[in-house]
């Protein structure tokens, strides 16, 4: 990649602001409140805030949030002298925010479309404002990041978390399942340093230590139905496709495997996708590039950074979420075992979350949008990683968007995907979703090709019925 284009050249020039901004605070002697998302990219994008506040020796505390009106929430109760840091979210409600802080200088470092306006006390670091796409070049993490490298030259080392928040944001969908844009300058980063290595291969979870069928059912992106998280499932495809899975008592990983016996299984994944009605293309999302993590244990769910973006998002989903920011900031010992069982555990969950989730009953088709209709069996705080894994398995189809709907005690949950297909027709499921989520007394936002929403119980009818709407008025444009 290289940093030729015009809006490239401007953002590195307001992350450069930014970092001059907190340096000046911190001289004074200001104190900090870092406000992060809870998913994968929220908690990375924290615990790099926080380990370049804590390198500079400034006073913080770090809260995760679900959500805009949490963060809210916390703005109003800050005491004036604390200078608050939003992480991951924001930008899509900058009016919001402004008038919750109201006086005081808040700094929202993000990666979502810009909506609302700002006031002059806010210092908004955010790709899109410089034509830059922050659903796809650059994650929040990655905001981060280049903010705490600009600040101080060691925080190179953070360059790996970044990477994981950027695949944990699901950056990774240009060819070969690699990252680009400004995402491969981080990339750089962290091989030039010798904390990272990167590869082209099947994108199993612990690919050289789990044994071969674990690996497998470990595998969550892309979500391979009756195989994800079932260890028995995947040990009979391996099996009946003539992968031999032991050499005499060792169990056999994915680096043992031959350059032949590696397209014998990628050919048997794809006769069992067809054998199930789903596209064969799918078994596409398998093969990638692998971001491996040198200085972590090889036998740890921290080695793949795509394993530890899925350790992450299962603290974060499930209450968890400062021991993922723990983890991040590079705690380990006895904090990192406890967060490989909430990965384990999350893991099955999921694989519940998507057996009900693939259930005809619970498929509502309307003209431009598939609703799955999760109730109250799925959780909300996992709906969203529920809407990815469908989507990646192309239930929705190229011409629809994906509705994923999770009921808490008053409202209802909306995480949205769009394929690649509309958004190149200039579709934006961020505004979209935004626009429909208000009609309904609701709100929502997010980037053109993931969103979410959050809208009253009563009217989920009404939502789904806007947002077709909409979507045959953007269509018809």
């Amino acid at each position: 990649m290289t940093l030729d284009r015009i809006g490239y050249h401007g953002f590195l020039g307001d992350v450069e602001h930014a970092s001059e901004g907190i340096l000046s605070l911190i001289s004074k002697g200001k104190s900090f409140l870092v406000i992060c998302h809870n998913d994968a990219d929220g908690l990375s994008s924290g615990a790099i805030a926080s380990v370049m506040l804590l390198r500079e020796g400034a006073g913080f505390v770090t809260r995760s949030v679900k959500s805009i009106d949490e963060a809210v929430a916390f703005l109003k109760m800050l005491p004036g002298e604390v200078i608050p840091i939003l992480t991951d979210i924001g930008g899509g409600y900058l009016g919001e925010v402004s008038e919750a802080v109201r006086d005081r200088p808040v700094f929202i470092f993000d990666h979502h479309e810009p909506m609302g306006s700002p006031g002059n006390n806010v210092l908004h670091v955010n790709p899109h404002l410089h034509g830059v796409n922050g659903a796809m070049e650059i994650s929040g993490a990655g905001v981060v990041y280049l903010i705490a490298r600009s600040l101080n030259e060691e925080n190179v080392k953070l360059s790996p978390i970044a990477v994981v928040g950027a695949l944990g944001d699901l950056q990774d969908r240009s060819d070969k399942r690699g990252l680009h844009g400004l995402n491969d300058l981080i990339v750089r980063d962290a091989v030039d340093k010798g904390l990272m290595n990167v590869e082209e291969d099947l994108l199993f979870y612990g690919r050289s230590h789990k044994p071969l069928h674990i690996a497998l059912a470990s595998t969550m992106n892309p979500f391979i139905v009756g195989i994800s998280g079932n260890e028995a499932q995947a040990y009979s495809l391996l099996t009946g496709i003539g992968i031999k899975v032991k050499d005499d008592d060792r169990w056999r990983v994915l680096a043992d495997l031959t350059e032949d016996e590696k397209k014998l299984l990628y050919n048997g994944i794809m006769k069992y996708l067809a054998s199930l009605g789903l596209p064969p293309s799918m078994a596409k999302e398998l093969v990638g590039k692998v971001y491996e993590l040198t200085k972590e244990e090889p036998w740890t769910y921290l080695r793949d950074a795509r394993e530890f973006a899925s350790l992450l998002n299962a603290c974060g989903k499930t209450g968890r979420d400062w021991i993922g920011i723990a983890i991040a900031m590079g705690c380990r010992g006895s904090l990192l075992e406890e967060a490989q069982m909430i990965l384990e555990e999350y893991r099955r969950k999921m694989a519940e979350a998507m057996t009900y989730a693939m259930r005809e009953e619970n498929r509502q088709e309307l003209k431009h949008i598939v609703v799955i209709d999760g109730g109250d069996v799925i959780d909300d705080l996992m709906i969203s990683s529920v809407a990815s894994m469908l989507s990646s398995i192309g239930i929705h189809g190229e011409e629809r968007i994906l509705l994923a709907l999770a009921h808490s005690e008053d409202s209802i949950k909306v995480s949205a995907r769009a394929p690649k297909s509309l958004i190149d027709r200039g579709i934006n499921l961020g505004k979209l979703i935004s626009k429909a989520s208000a009609l309904v007394g609701g709100r929502g936002g997010g980037h053109d090709v993931a969103a979410g929403a959050s809208i009253p119980k009563t009217k989920k009818t009404l939502f789904l019925l806007e947002m077709d709407r909409i979507m045959e008025e953007e269509i018809g444009k």
